[in-house]
Order: C-alpha cells, then sequence, then structure tokens
C-alpha cells in the first residue's frame, strides 16, 4: 500500500509541474492527454488510497488540479460548443467530436439511475441550473434516457445561453429543450 501510495504521489506531483507549468490551459490534443493522463491516475477503482491520508503537500496540489481541471473543463466546453455550432449539419450529430464525450455519457446514465433510483414516475421537467455553453448532460439525458421529458436550462451568462440554444435549436428531436436566462432582481 505504502508504494502504491508513493508511486501515485509522484504521478500527481508530475502532472500537476506539467500542468502547473503551461501557459494556457485552451484546448489542444497534449493538455487534453494531460487532463486524460490526470482522470485515469486520480479515478482507478482498483486502489484504496486515502485521500485525506496523503501529505498535506499532495492534498494542497489535488486542490489546485481540481481547480485547474474546472477551468480547463469551462475552455473545452467553450471551444467544443463553438466547433459544433459552426457546422453545417446537425451539430448533436457529432458530440463524440469532443474528447470527453464517453465521460458524459457514463455521468449521465449515472445521473439518470440515481434519479430513477429516488423517485417512483419519470419526471416530466428538470431543470438545470448554470449549465452551460454545452449542456451536455441535459442533451444526452434528453436523447437517451428520458425523450418525453421536458429540460429547462439556466445560465446567467447570456453568451453561454445563445451558444448552448444554437446547438439544440437545429435538433428537431429537441423541442422540449429550453435553453433561458436566468434574470436577478
Amino acid at each position: 500500500m505504502a508504494c502504491q501510495k508513493a508511486h501515485f504521489e509522484m504521478q500527481i506531483l508530475d502532472l500537476s509541474n506539467k500542468i502547473s507549468n503551461l501557459k494556457s490551459l485552451k484546448p489542444s490534443t497534449y493538455i487534453d492527454n494531460l487532463f486524460q493522463q490526470l482522470m485515469s491516475t486520480c479515478l482507478p477503482t482498483d486502489t484504496n488510497i486515502e485521500v485525506e491520508k496523503l501529505c498535506p503537500k499532495v492534498q494542497n496540489i489535488r486542490t489546485n488540479l481540481i481547480n485547474l481541471r474546472s477551468e480547463d473543463i469551462g475552455y473545452s466546453e467553450q471551444h467544443y460548443s463553438t466547433v459544433f455550432g459552426s457546422l453545417e449539419e446537425n451539430p448533436l450529430h457529432h458530440l463524440d467530436l469532443c474528447p470527453y464525450y464517453t465521460n458524459y455519457l457514463k455521468l449521465s446514465k449515472v445521473e439518470f439511475d440515481l434519479l430513477m433510483l429516488h423517485t417512483s414516475h419519470v419526471p416530466t421537467k428538470i431543470v438545470f441550473v448554470a449549465s452551460g455553453v454545452l449542456p451536455f448532460t441535459s442533451i444526452i439525458l434528453d436523447m437517451s434516457h428520458l425523450p418525453n421529458t421536458t429540460f429547462e436550462n439556466f445560465d446567467i451568462d447570456p453568451q453561454a445561453n445563445s451558444l448552448a440554444s444554437q446547438l439544440v435549436s437545429r435538433d428537431t428531436n429537441l423541442s422540449s429543450f429550453n435553453i433561458s436566462r436566468l434574470f436577478y432582481n
């Protein structure tokens, strides 16, 4: 176990060094590969590494990497939403161009299973707050699991709403899909 923990810590330190020294987190093959390595390192199912027992330095690095990953996801979703929106044909037929698409498929399946575990009926309406420029989860839930459910997607960012609306408006099967702006008074 100690050897496994030391190897994990070395991998985290190496990835942290590479990611922290990047000039930008904007999508590229190299950056996508680094974050895929990070995900593969941090999400193995056959380890028993307890995060709270890692040394404080590695815990701080882990927290920093989580924040960098969140920033990277924002850049990636912005980039791929723009790419999808520029396609001539239905952009939703090309979601697999995004390197994280299979992760979203898995996540959406988990969310659907959890939802169905806690309700006795299929919901008629689901609301997503802060759905962003690329509302993958609600799109996948609509397309794969809940085709008769109305989805309301809210985001405070007008550009996010505009890009997301452009994506879903070109697909006639998503007629129950709504992107809205959340106003604060």
